[in-house]
Formats: structure tokens, C-alpha cells, sequence
């Protein structure tokens, strides 16, 4: 952490008495990794430095994951990590699972944070930095016996000589957790453990039923804010709660007869957390249209996968928050790969223009599956595109598929109607109240238009029975999708480019370039307010 944003942090009272990791710290647990493995989670993770360091070790991309309180460490971090949590006390760590874990915990407070992470980390191996007197710790010995766990000092420190200067000795504490099998390699999960440990009533269950508390979707969709969610979440989490806890008060010879087990309980349990949680996020994603809804159909699916990915995550209002600010802060880059994307699938052979500097020839062999060979051109605003189906056809049997043809339209086409919605709206072409695409019928050979505001046309397509699709578009949006598609590709640096390659105005090159909207911190407020 740079010194200027240690200062930052300190200015804005979101310095939570951690002291830097020092590179000889990060390069022994570096050591200490295998070559492969495919996550990690920091807890108390700041810019996210130990994390990309450690990263480096593996053979492959690994997943990253951090928590971490401070707002300003989080905007910090690099586009590789994924924020699982704010506070570290509201995190279930064994909802967490990951190949290793670190942690350099404040020091106030170490023997609570070793303590939790070695009885509810789901890791194979946890790496902490903590005062020698680690070993005299009550609750740290407590829980590696709870746990089964073992630990051992690899190295030992001081920070002495740290960005953040500090008289204490500290030992690097590798923590090895129990596995399933020597086989499998795989952590016990701390949740079997601890319901073991704590339910012993049962001995034998029928399944549950999938529906016997679940949320009522409509109720919940209803509400407005983040806090509203949150604490719709909580009233389900705690009658979720209640109800298991009522089965544990069931006398033992009644569950006994009635074939109640303690396993499939636990199980059962397990999974309804998870599932809650994640019916939350997804309505939380739900409302985060103001990004999503921006997205085109390829990219918003890169998009959520990655923001969902962790929805086992505690659903509080710390991490909505963080994982708004993940998303607002990574969108943009979204947003630009979206129109390039679209761009180059909307250029064919005959659709395109030159550049006034590209005397190239191009052959019409191979342009479909070599676009990227292929560069300084602009769209025309007439395109045509050629594909394997479009319009539904009728087989021998008599039979048409409605699945694959929403509307006797192919999906792919309506992925495409969906992906100029996108692109063009944040050019400046929003479309107003349209009837989606997949609600309309389409036939072949028939113009469907697609309108904006003042009731002019943004698009028109029309779809044949041999799979090709027709497409003019209004010429202004294209003129924007070109300048802003060769500003991206770096074909053009300024709008004076843009007049003299493209022929276009002074007065379109300057309206357009640099026109792809971007989300802005003001974005944030918006998102977590009443609107």
C-alpha cells in the first residue's frame, strides 16, 4: 500500500489498525503454495497487493477473493479480485470455500480472528500473521482442537523496516485443516463439523421439501432500498431458523420412528442457507437494471456470472454495498468491450467502408471467420447479415419449434435485436417503451421496426427463411458506433481523425467521440437510494 493511500485511508477514519504486509511475508507464504491451485482469499485484504502477489506463484489465473471494510481499499483493488464481504465479523466463512486463505488480522484483536478462521475456514491450507505469542492463546488452541486442525510458525518477521513502522515480532502461521480423504484432498467442511459437533439429536430423514420455506418472490420485489432487503432477508433467515430449531426440540424415539436423520437435516439446512442467500443476490441483481440493463446479451452473461459467482456470501448491507461499487467500478469496461464486439459483428464483407487511408483489397474469402484480420473500416447503415436460421420453419412431421424461435424469430437474432438495444442506448439512442422482440411475430421478408423516443426509426430488421438478416439503421447511430468502435480499436485518436479517415463533420466527430456512457460515482448514490 502506497504511503499516499495509507494516508487517504487514515484521513477518511477507515484505518482499521492493520499494518502492510511486507514482500518478505507475501514471498514465504509464496513459497509455501503449490504451482496450481485455483483460489484465494485475502481477509483484510486492502489494495489487494498480497492477493495479486501471491497470484503470481500460480501456474494459471486463480480465483481472488477478498474482504475487506474500508471503501476506499476496496475501489483500490485490481479488476482480478472479487469482493466476498465487508465486515469480517458478519462473514460464514464456511460458506466461503477456497483452496487457501490469508490474513494479517489487527493486532488488537488477533486471538478472535485466528480463532474464527481456524473453526469456520473451508480451505485446505490458511496462511496468518500473528504475534509470536500465538501459542499461549486460549482461543486459538481451542479452536485448533475443535477443528482437528494443526498449525506451525514458517517464518517470523517485524516491521521494523515496513511502509508502516512497528516495534512487534510477529510469526507467519501456516494452518493445515483437516481433509476428507488423502486421496481427494479435500477440506472437511467446517459446517458438517460444527453440526456434528453441536445437533446430536437425530439418527435418520426423509429429504425436505424444497418449498416449505420459501420466499415470497412477489412480496420482496416489491421493496426499494438495500435496506429493505436486508431486513427482509433477515426475517426469512431467522423463520428458517426457528423452524429447523423446532424439529431439534422433537422428542429422539418420535424422529426415530418417523425416520429423521441427522445427516440429511444437516444437509437440508445447509442447502436452504445457500439457496436464501442466493434468491436475495439475484434479486438484488435484479434491481441493478441501471447497469445490467446496459448490458448486451454475451457480456451481461461474463458480467453476473462474475458477480454471482460467490452468492454464498452473507447478505448484508456492507457487502450489497461493495459489490454495487465492485460492479459500478467495473461496467465501463464492460461497456466498451460490448460495442467493439458488436461492431465487428455487424461487419461483412459488403457492409463496410474504408477508411480514405486504406488502399487495402480485401477478398470477400474468409472475411466472416477473420474479422480480426481485417482494420480502419467503418459500418455501412445498410448490413446484411448472413446465419444458419432465422425464420421457423415447418418440418416434414409437421412440427415448429417455439423454443429455439420465440415468435418464429431465432434467439440468436433476438440476442442481437438485444445487443443494438444496448450498445446504441448508451451512445445516446435509448429506445422508448418498445414491444420486446420476442413478444412480436415475425414473418419473412416483413420490416420490424425499433423506434426511439420521437418516434423516429433506431433500427429496422427483417429476417428471411435461408437464415439472413437485413438491418438498416438510422445513419446517426451509426456514425457513432464508428467513431466510438475505432476510438476503442485505436484507429483514431481525436475527432480531427475521425473528419479526415471518415469524411463525417466536425460537428458528428466531436458530438461522438468518447460518447459510450460510463457509469460515475454518482451512479453509486442512485443505486442505493429509494430510486
Amino acid at each position: 500500500m502506497s504511503s499516499v493511500l495509507l494516508e487517504t485511508v487514515i484521513a477518511a477514519d477507515q484505518d482499521f489498525e492493520w499494518y502492510p504486509t511486507t514482500a518478505r511475508m507475501i514471498g514465504e507464504v509464496a513459497r509455501n503454495l503449490p504451482r496450481r491451485f485455483q483460489s484465494l482469499m485475502d481477509i483484510g485484504a486492502g489494495d489487494g497487493r498480497v492477493l495479486t502477489s501471491l497470484a503470481k506463484v500460480c501456474e494459471h489465473t486463480p480465483q481472488l477473493f477478498a474482504i475487506e471494510k474500508s471503501h476506499i481499499l476496496l475501489q483500490s483493488q485490481p479488476e482480478g479480485v472479487t469482493p466476498v464481504g465487508v465486515d469480517f465479523y458478519e462473514q460464514n466463512l464456511s460458506c466461503l470455500p477456497v483452496d487457501f486463505i490469508f490474513c494479517n488480522p489487527p493486532y488488537s484483536d488477533f486471538e478472535t480472528w485466528a480463532a474464527r478462521i481456524i473453526e469456520t475456514g473451508f480451505a485446505q491450507r490458511a496462511f496468518l500473521v500473528l504475534p509470536r505469542r500465538w501459542k499461549e492463546a486460549d482461543a486459538i488452541t481451542s479452536a485448533l482442537t475443535k477443528r482437528g486442525a494443526r498449525a506451525r510458525a514458517i517464518f517470523s518477521d517485524d516491521f521494523l523496516n515496513a511502509e508502516r513502522r512497528a516495534r512487534a515480532v510477529v510469526d507467519i502461521v501456516e494452518v493445515s485443516f483437516p481433509m476428507e480423504s488423502d486421496y481427494h484432498r479435500q477440506p472437511v467442511d467446517p459446517f458438517d463439523q460444527w453440526f456434528d459437533l453441536n445437533i446430536s439429536t437425530f439418527d435418520e430423514e426423509q429429504p425436505l421439501r424444497e418449498d416449505s420455506a420459501g420466499v415470497d418472490l412477489a412480496r420482496v420485489r416489491e421493496l426499494k432500498t438495500i435496506g429493505e432487503l436486508v431486513e427482509s432477508f433477515n426475517e426469512d433467515y431467522a423463520r428458517m431458523e426457528d423452524n429447523y430449531r423446532a424439529i431439534f426440540k422433537l422428542d429422539y424415539a418420535i424422529l426415530k420412528e418417523l425416520g429423521v436423520d441427522k445427516n440429511t437435516v444437516r444437509d437440508g439446512l445447509k442447502k436452504r442457507m445457500a439457496g436464501l442467500k442466493t434468491q436475495y443476490w439475484e434479486l438484488l441483481f435484479e434491481k441493478l437494471d441501471t447497469i445490467t440493463g446496459r448490458l448486451s446479451t454475451a457480456t451481461k452473461r461474463k458480467f453476473l456470472d462474475r458477480l454471482t459467482g460467490r452468492t454464498s456470501v452473507a447478505f448484508t448491507y456492507d457487502n450489497a454495498f461493495a459489490v454495487v461499487m465492485w460492479a459500478i467500478k467495473h461496467a465501463n469496461r464492460y461497456y466498451d468491450e460490448q460495442l467493439v464486439d458488436l461492431f465487428k459483428q455487424l461487419a461483412t464483407f459488403e457492409g463496410v467502408l474504408n477508411y480514405k487511408s486504406n488502399q487495402r483489397t480485401w477478398q470477400k474469402s474468409g472475411w466472416r471467420y477473420n474479422v480480426e484480420e481485417f482494420s480502419h473500416f467503418a459500418l455501412d447503415y445498410r448490413i446484411v447479415i448472413g446465419g444458419h436460421a432465422a425464420i421457423a420453419t415447418t418440418d416434414s412431421t409437421g412440427f415448429k419449434s417455439t423454443w429455439d424461435y420465440p415468435g418464429d424469430l431465432h434467439t440468436s437474432k433476438h440476442e442481437l435485436i438485444d445487443d443494438m438495444i444496448a450498445v446504441f442506448g448508451n451512445l445516446g439512442f435509448g429506445l422508448r417503451n418498445w414491444l420486446s422482440s420476442r413478444s412480436r411475430q415475425w414473418r419473412s421478408g416483413s420490416w420490424q421496426d425499433f423506434q426511439l423516443p420521437d418516434g423516429s426509426v433506431l433500427f429496422q430488421m427483417k429476417a428471411f427463411l435461408n437464415g439472413n438478416v437485413h438491418l438498416r439503421i438510422k445513419p446517426e447511430a451509426v456514425k457513432a458506433l464508428n467513431i466510438e468502435a475505432a476510438r476503442l480499436l485505436g484507429w483514431i485518436n481525436t475527432p480531427t481523425e475521425v473528419e479526415r479517415e471518415m469524411g463525417y463533420s466536425a460537428e458528428d466527430a466531436a458530438k461522438f467521440f468518447g460518447s459510450n456512457n460510463q457509469l460515475t460515482a454518482l451512479s453509486l448514490k442512485l443505486l442505493m437510494s429509494n430510486n
